[in-house]
């Protein structure tokens, strides 16, 4: 009886040394989420491990660092865990990296042990923004279709760069590359570019400068693009570097006849007379304008597309195209009748 009373005592003792051990260690009370880590001791237990040892109950976290890019990869578990159990704050490795007063590094970095690699998406887009506030602002500013996306259409993982040709293809041509030469992606429709040099802008726009300023040269073509377009698709008037046919005129009235300020020579106009006045005409033709005007022909009421539907000499309609010939009076019209401009001056 003496002796099994002996044999229990031990067994209890033995077990109270087991228990004692096990708390020393944390494994009775690991720290949960969200409760304060424990202290860490003095001393560090199992300094010499390798992460190799770790695996076999922490495969989940062994996984990450194995497979990361980041600097965590190279450090052995007991870097950080210097007690089982204990779970290190990050500040004390990397105090304020994104900035005084930026706290809760698992808002974006979930796991700590690939903080580079698994940073959350699908996150509305403040949340980039403590780190990224150029980038945020130029999307703030910007006017283009890319202000209304979130962040992670594009960066689908933290650190990535999308091409722009997988959404866009190639917009001015296979010839054509280097975004971001001309565009911020941020802000794609702000466009900056160099001073006087025509060449950049030759990399997108090089089809209509070879349908324009080399088909048909005027001195328009031996000027800087900046000097019409200070601003990427922003385009001066007319009149604010050449004088108005008239005092009345603006810009409608310029490319009602100049239809490009590329080829300023070629000139079109629209053929209905309610769009295309006779006064537009008259600085460039005022001697036939002034004679049909001082005539007492009816044709000083017509404005002058009425018979000039495109410019030029060769365009000019024939009599027969609004008046009936008579054949009583022959065909040569003008044989009587002199200039269309003034009819009423007749030979008849």
């Amino acid at each position: 009886m003496a002796e099994q009373e002996k044999h229990t005592k031990q067994t209890i003792l033995l077990i109270c040394v087991i228990i004692s051990v096990l708390a020393v260690s944390g494994c009775t009370h690991p720290a949960e989420k969200g409760e304060p880590a424990p202290t860490p001791p003095d001393g560090r237990a199992y300094t010499e491990s390798a992460n190799i040892d770790c695996i076999d109950c922490h495969a989940v976290q062994y996984q990450p660092i194995e497979n990361g890019s980041g600097g965590h990869a190279r450090l052995n578990c007991t870097f950080c865990h210097i007690q089982h159990g204990y779970r290190p704050d990050c500040g004390t490795c990397h105090p304020d990296p994104h900035g005084e007063g930026i706290s809760g590094c698992t808002i974006c970095h979930p796991d700590p042990h690939a903080p580079e690699t698994r940073i959350k998406s699908t996150r509305n887009n403040s949340v980039c923004l403590p780190c990224h506030i150029p980038q945020y602002d130029d999307i703030e500013e910007g006017s283009g279709r890319h202000s209304i996306l979130k962040c992670d259409l594009c960066h689908v993982q933290h650190g990535y760069l999308p091409i722009c040709s997988d959404c866009h293809g190639m917009p001015h041509g296979p010839d054509v590359s280097g975004c971001e030469g001309c565009h911020n992606p941020h802000a794609p429709e702000s466009i900056e570019f160099d001073t006087h040099n025509n060449s950049e802008c030759a990399r997108c726009h090089r089809s209509v400068v070879r349908r324009t300023f080399v088909a048909v040269p005027t001195r328009h073509a031996d000027l800087a693009c900046d000097m019409c377009h200070p601003r990427h698709a922003a385009t001066m008037l007319c009149i604010d570097c050449h004088p108005g046919h008239s005092t009345e005129m603006n810009m409608r009235d310029c490319c009602n006849c100049h239809r490009t300020g590329h080829v300023p020579t070629s000139i079109q106009y629209s053929s209905n007379p309610a769009t295309t006045k006779s006064g537009v005409c008259v600085d460039c033709h005022a001697k036939p304008f002034n004679t049909m005007l001082e005539s007492e022909s009816e044709h000083q009421y017509i404005e002058c597309v009425r018979c000039h539907p495109e410019h030029g000499s060769a365009a000019t309609l024939a009599c027969t195209s609004c008046h009936t010939m008579d054949s009583s009076h022959g065909t040569n019209c003008v044989a009587c009748h002199g200039s269309a401009h003034d009819l009423a001056t007749s030979r008849g």
